[in-house]
């Protein structure tokens, strides 16, 4: 029995070691059949990590000369270099500080400049209130609410409606001033 049992054993092992050898081969076939694919999918990734790692290095690089740029502004507001650079670095950057410089000064021109540059539709939406220029936005249709509730906690209900109905329908105000309609100031 112990014979059988060693045959058994060897059987079993030159088996495993026939199945290794057969995987090895299959791997190795598909490697040569697929070498050319497999060498452009890892070109492809080697390629694509580099440029999301020079898209990282501008994007700080950048970051950092608007925040420097808007340091300089910060302590001198008149240093050209310094507004140049905001402007073209970060525009969203540089309407913010245009709107601090027009709260500051009371000038206007620095907001102008802003409205001009490809800026966030909500940033140029309270530049222009900021301005008092009439705007469709949700700033227009915030205060028309405000002034409308104002007019109702004084019981001038008509005056109020008429607040109300400056809101466009398609705000996202819409429910809140329908609401507030049929409210009597009581």
């Amino acid at each position: 029995m112990p014979i059988k049992d060693d045959i058994g054993y060897i059987k079993n092992e030159l088996s495993s070691e026939e199945h290794f050898l057969e995987n090895a081969i299959r791997s190795e076939r598909f490697l040569r059949k697929n070498k050319k694919i497999i060498v452009v999918i890892v070109a492809i990734l080697v390629i694509l990590l580099i440029g999301y790692a020079i898209n990282s290095y501008v994007k700080e690089s950048n970051l950092s000369s608007a925040n420097e740029a808007y340091n300089k502004l910060l302590i001198s507001p008149n240093d050209v270099a310094a507004m140049n650079t905001l402007k073209n670095k970060a525009p969203s950057l540089f309407a913010l500080y245009a709107i601090k410089n027009a709260a500051d000064t009371n000038s206007t021109n620095l907001l102008d400049e802003a409205l001009s540059l490809d800026i966030d539709p909500l940033l140029k939406n309270i530049i222009e209130n900021s301005k008092n220029q009439s705007t469709d936005g949700i700033l227009s249709s915030y205060d028309a609410l405000l002034k409308g509730f104002d007019l109702l906690k004084q019981n001038k209900i008509n005056q109020a409606k008429i607040e109300f109905a400056k809101i466009p329908n398609n705000s996202p105000l819409t429910p809140i001033y329908k609401n507030l309609e049929h409210y009597q100031g009581k």
